[in-house]
């Protein structure tokens, strides 16, 4: 089974009030802030995402975080997180 990775892309209004509480979770690219997640589920009260966050020592943990709708631009899915649009595509 291949495995999928989810782009969360933020707008300039989610980012500027959700960045104390996301600022782990997210990377900075030539489209915006956005968040790499394995899972995303926008069928809910809340845009519900499963994304990791690596910590200042090198470990890794997954979270659950719900967003609100208002606060997405726009999320693209694909087996390649280099093509999916989001961080330059490396050579």
């Amino acid at each position: 089974m291949t495995t999928r990775t989810v782009g969360v892309l933020f707008t300039d209004e989610g980012i500027k009030e959700l960045e104390p509480a996301l600022k782990a979770y997210w990377s900075d690219g030539p489209i915006g802030k956005y968040m790499y997640c394995r899972e995303a589920n926008p069928d809910r009260n809340y845009f519900h995402v499963v994304a990791e966050c690596v910590n200042e020592d090198g470990s890794a943990f997954e979270a659950d975080i719900y967003i609100p709708h208002r606060f997405i631009k726009v999320v693209i899915a694909g087996t390649d997180r280099r093509r999916i649009g989001f961080a330059p595509a490396q050579a």
